[in-house]
């Protein structure tokens, strides 16, 4: 009987000699890419094969996704919980849409276990994906739980310079990019995605965000859930607004900006010396550890790098980013950390 608490990593048929990982086992080094490949001095560790894979995707698809009314006519050839897991196992995988249809065609065995006829054309693959319902997959609807501890951010994905409808926008590290952003709102304990946005790289993540908690919905007998976030999202409207809805916004604080004005910035700032929510605001780093994964072992930033227009990096971006949301709500429920999905997908 297979246990996902012991999952490791994703074994497939394809070399993993150029896999690279983060090591989440020394925060300090949490940005630093390593080699994960196999080396005949390194342990054995347990295997999830695809094929075991893809039938835990399914299920949590299923659990998810509405039975839907039969439409008249004739009966669509690829039901959108195929089309969902094409797109799932392909960012698994770090295939393209076009190496993914190539692959389906060599193995009749994963397209019958991904429940595919036959293969998609590229018209009908373009289409269909256009128009999945994404946000049924996001979220929980759990009642009873303890208080969430959530995390919102945003990370910057290069684009191609002729995407007319990228912009330039400031890195971290001070450097311009030219590309998009990625805005994400993630429940911290389980992985799950209660938000997502993807913008032109010059919107500012404050107002984005704003936008994101508004989506958040309590859990009947819920404690207030608390939002963790950087000195980016510290503005009062952002604060009134958490107020508002039920939540707790803990964020840092920019002391270039001198002492903070209004009631909101003020609690926040005197809510920051306490250790629990100092402790709280310190878990920032899993998020950002997620956004490393997303962008190095799972290959998002060569895969917005492929496409242009912000449909289609859209697309993509919901493609990797629920594949690792799925992944680590099933590490989830078997009491690992979410950050242990990294080891999962290699």
């Amino acid at each position: 009987m297979f246990n996902i608490a012991q999952v490791l990593h994703l074994h497939t048929p394809y070399p993993l000699s150029d896999i690279q990982c983060i090591p989440l086992d020394k925060p300090k080094e949490k940005g630093r890419l390593v080699s994960c490949g196999r080396t005949p001095d390194a342990p054995f560790h347990p295997t999830l094969p695809l094929e075991e894979l893809v039938p835990l995707l399914q299920a949590w698809l299923q659990a998810r996704l509405p039975e839907g009314e039969r439409k008249p006519g004739r009966p669509r050839t690829f039901s959108d919980l195929s089309l969902f897991l094409f797109h799932l196992v392909r960012a698994l995988l770090g295939f393209s849409s076009e190496r993914m249809r190539r692959e389906l065609a060599r193995n009749p065995r994963l397209r019958k276990r991904l429940g595919l006829e036959r293969v998609p054309s590229s018209a009908t693959l373009s289409e269909r994906s256009r128009k999945l319902p994404w946000p049924l997959l996001r979220g929980g609807k759990r009642v009873g739980r303890g208080r969430r501890v959530l995390a919102m951010d945003a990370t910057l994905l290069p684009a191609q310079r002729s995407d007319g409808e990228a912009a330039w926008g400031v890195g971290s590290d001070g450097g311009w990019v030219y590309g998009y952003k990625l805005h994400l709102l993630v429940d911290l304990d389980t992985g799950e995605v209660l938000a997502l946005r993807v913008t032109p790289a010059s919107w500012h993540d404050s107002p984005v965000g704003r936008g994101m908690l508004w989506g958040v919905e309590r859990f009947p007998g819920e404690k207030p859930p608390v939002v963790v976030a950087d000195a980016a999202y510290e503005g009062e409207a952002n604060f009134r607004l958490t107020r508002r809805r039920g939540m707790l916004l803990v964020t840092g604080h920019n002391r270039r900006r001198g002492r903070p004005k209004g009631r909101g910035r003020l609690l926040n700032l005197r809510r920051r010396g306490r250790g629990a929510y100092r402790r709280l605001l310190g878990r920032r780093w899993e998020l950002e550890t997620v956004f490393g994964l997303l962008k190095g072992p799972m290959g998002l930033v060569g895969a917005v790098g492929r496409v242009r227009g912000l449909k289609a990096v859209a697309l993509q971006v919901e493609a990797w980013v629920m594949a690792w949301s799925v992944v680590a709500q099933l590490l989830g429920q078997a009491g690992l950390p979410i950050t242990r999905v990294l080891r999962a997908v290699a």
